[in-house]
């Protein structure tokens, strides 16, 4: 994952292509998420669940779409830090990384919370806390050996959820076809229905939403290992987006055609995917999303590990954070293993857990949201403010869509649930806090990390 770029200085190596980054994003959304959310929305959305997800995807395109001009401006790994820091202002700067560090140290203490909750569902005799420190204990070995060899990972555990996926779609189309669920495969109502709608209900759903798709961020924080960055992390970013919605969309549809009284049938909303599956005649099914869904888990919390660890090298590596610690790499591994050790020790809080995935989901939307926030205000002070563009096309592409990705941000934060709100507040107390005590009271400015690794 490094080479040699002067003297005994260790930096990270440039190996990774377009379609391991992509698979990377998915692999870090766990594509089967959708499966897991299916008893949650149905119900509070009275069906519309696909609805739900498409209009957090059109939100996260917005803001992915800010992505890709800022990673043309800056291809360096910090993702949110790196573009508020150099765009608005440095204090800034850190404060946006340090509240979307809530996503990558929560997301995989999520994933393994499911993981060993499901497992455990199978396997009663497994207590849920050995399984969490087991596969943590696996996911943490895997990153110390080095991205690459997670981004295979990653790419052959993708390709079993999206082949399920396909399998899961060809299956519901043969039973809708025999007369099954709606009777027909074009069903307007499954998307919208004019009269269950509520806007309250669709919208509070994409607040939670929004976690999952945190992991097209996420790719940014490969741009010091990409192959051509400034050309790659782009299409990447949009890529994960676009791929991540689209099986999403598909997958909400076509569950709802299968069972349209599910909003109110479900009787489980915490597995209520299971009771799909014997609805439509096909337990067996259940049983492959069992084991598919819990890799999908496992590779979503090891990518994740891999992101955050990343992020706290760079942050390190510059003295934001102290950098003997978060700034070093390990010269055997050539990967940051403190931070990787310290995101499982953070991982394993799972344990902890076990009544309320929920509320840590909305807790990583709060992170997510504000720091996209904050992405797309870069857009506009870079190329509008600073960069004096003007022009229509200008305007359009760095004013109208990333103001456009604020006031869709704005009405989802008012969404996510109270308690998530006074608990990333907190959070985000203690970095002023600690940015404060670094900056003497901010009369000084914080290190900025180099762009030119």
């Amino acid at each position: 994952m490094s080479e040699q770029k002067q003297a005994g200085e260790v930096t990270l190596k440039r190996t990774l292509t377009l379609p391991l980054i992509i698979m990377f994003g998915l692999a870090y959304l766990a594509p089967t998420v959708v499966f897991n959310y299916y008893g949650l929305f149905t119900p509070s959305t009275h069906g519309m669940y696909t609805l739900a997800l498409c209009v957090t995807a059109v939100v996260m395109a917005l803001t992915a779409y800010s992505y890709t001009q800022m990673v043309k401006a800056y291809p360096s790994a910090g993702s949110a830090y790196t573009y508020v820091n150099k765009s608005v202002q440095p204090h800034l700067g850190f404060l946006s990384g340090w509240v979307m560090l809530v996503d990558y140290l929560l997301l995989p203490m999520i994933c393994y919370l499911l993981l060993g909750v499901y497992i455990n569902e199978y396997f009663p005799v497994l207590p849920v806390w050995a399984i969490v420190v087991f596969v943590a204990a696996i996911g943490m070995i895997v990153n110390i050996v080095g991205i690459k060899t997670a981004s295979i990972i990653d790419t052959i555990v993708t390709c079993a959820t999206i082949a399920f996926t396909i399998l899961f779609v060809a299956c519901i189309v043969r039973y809708v076809t025999n007369g099954g669920g709606s009777g027909t495969l074009f069903d307007p109502s499954a998307f919208y229905n004019p009269d269950n709608f509520e806007l309250k209900g669709t919208l509070a759903a994409s607040a939670v939403l929004c976690a999952s798709f945190v992991g097209f961020d996420a790719v940014t924080t490969l741009a010091e290992e990409a192959k051509d960055p400034q050309k790659v992390m782009g299409k990447a970013i949009m890529g994960v987006v676009i791929g991540a919605g689209v099986i999403f969309a598909i997958v909400a549809y076509f569950s709802q055609i299968a069972w349209p009284q599910a909003h109110t049938g479900i009787e489980d909303p915490d597995t209520g995917i299971f009771e799909l599956f014997p609805h439509i005649g096909m337990n067996w099914l259940g049983t492959m999303f069992f084991v598919i869904d819990n890799c999908g888990s496992f590779v979503c919390a090891m990518a994740g590990m891999g992101a955050v660890s990343r992020i706290l090298y760079g942050m390190g590596r510059d003295n934001i954070l102290p950098k003997k610690f978060f700034g070093k790499l390990s010269p055997k591994f050539q990967t940051p293993v403190n931070n990787i050790v310290l995101t499982t020790l953070i991982a394993l809080t799972a344990i902890f857990y076990q009544d309320n995935v929920m509320g840590a989901a909305s807790l990583v939307s709060f992170g997510a949201v504000c720091g996209f926030f904050m992405v797309n205000l870069s857009v506009i002070s870079h190329y509008i403010i600073r960069g004096k563009e003007r022009g229509g096309a200008a305007m359009f592409r760095h004013l109208v869509i990333p103001a456009l990705g604020m006031v869709s941000l704005v009405v989802v934060f008012y969404f996510i649930e109270t308690p998530a709100k006074i608990l990333g507040g907190a959070w985000l107390l203690v970095g002023i806090l600690y940015l404060a005590i670094k900056t003497r009271g901010f009369k000084e400015l914080p290190p900025e990390m180099k762009l030119d690794e």
